[in-house]
């Protein structure tokens, strides 16, 4: 059966479960490579493989692509965006990988919190409830196999926390700003401060690991480009809770490559986060139609 046959949300689950089988991939890829290669060398290619990457959706435009109206705002916004690929990457890094999977799920917890600070946007008790209930299980997480926090659950929940303000600062700038102009400015951005650590990390990969550092590099590219396709499709509701076969994918691959399992406070702390970012999902699309619920 041809894919232009299917339904659009049939559609928009196929290359968001392509996007998913790209992400999980690169995760593998960072924490096989994490063991001998720092987190900064392996952000440098990634950031580097997203702007090649980026390079065709500026061809062709017009100058006016490379103007920022707002300096200051545009400069939050790429920086929080770096500052999520370091703290992600050191997770993924450190972390079992369906964990940090989990964990990162929690960004539709803070977008939530960060929409009525910067945004205005209001969120009634359901929503509330779900979004401190989502909290909790990021809370079992996190203390899962320790009494305290350590730094890769912290980077964890830092990096869902600043992928989250990234999103909120992209809703702002888009009113007056291409969105090829954020996603070209935000690579450039991060592949630059990504730059010095990659020269002071030590000895220059080798033609291998570059080879590998690449391929790592484009996985995520092509995570992006299937998930943005996907969302152009179908319905980002749907697209939202397909996105969750990232999880099973995560567990799999982490017990097949690295032996991990997960112990049952996390899997609860997993289930509570997904649970309740899939209700705000939902009760975001049903608030879009403008039909007269109770939040």
């Amino acid at each position: 059966m041809k894919l232009s046959k299917l339904t659009p949300n049939a559609q928009g689950a196929f290359w968001t479960f392509l996007s998913a089988i790209f992400f999980v991939a690169m995760t593998v890829f960072v924490r096989q490579l994490g063991k001998n290669t720092s987190v900064p060398t392996m952000i440098f290619w990634r950031a580097l493989a997203g702007l090649v990457a980026s390079i065709p959706l500026v061809i062709g435009k017009p100058a006016s692509i490379w103007k920022i109206s707002r300096p200051l705002p545009f400069l939050f916004r790429v920086s929080t965006s770096a500052a999520a690929f370091f703290a992600s990457f050191y997770a993924f890094a450190n972390l079992p990988i369906a964990q940090a999977q989990s964990i990162s799920f929690s960004r539709t917890l803070f977008i939530t919190v960060l929409a009525v600070i910067f945004l205005g946007e209001k969120v009634a008790w359901r929503r509330w409830s779900a979004v401190f209930i989502g909290f909790v299980g990021v809370l079992l997480m996190s203390r899962a196999e320790n009494s305290v926090f350590n730094l890769a659950t912290i980077s964890a929940i830092g990096a869902a926390a600043l992928y989250a303000l990234s999103i909120i600062m992209i809703k702002e700038l888009t009113k007056d700003h291409d969105p090829a102009t954020l996603v070209m400015y935000a690579n450039i951005f991060t592949t630059l401060v990504g730059l010095p650590f990659f020269f002071l990390g030590g000895a220059t990969p080798d033609m291998t690991l570059m080879i590998i550092l690449l391929i790592m590099g484009f996985c995520g590219v092509g995570a992006q480009i299937c998930y943005v396709k996907a969302l152009s499709i179908g319905d980002a509701s749907v697209m939202g809770i397909v996105d969750y076969s990232r999880l099973p994918m995560s567990a799999l691959a982490g017990f097949i490559v690295f032996h991990e399992t997960l112990d049952n406070i996390t899997l609860l702390g997993a289930a509570l986060v997904i649970g309740a970012t899939i209700y705000i999902i939902l009760r975001e699309a049903k608030l879009a139609q403008n039909k007269p619920i109770n939040e």
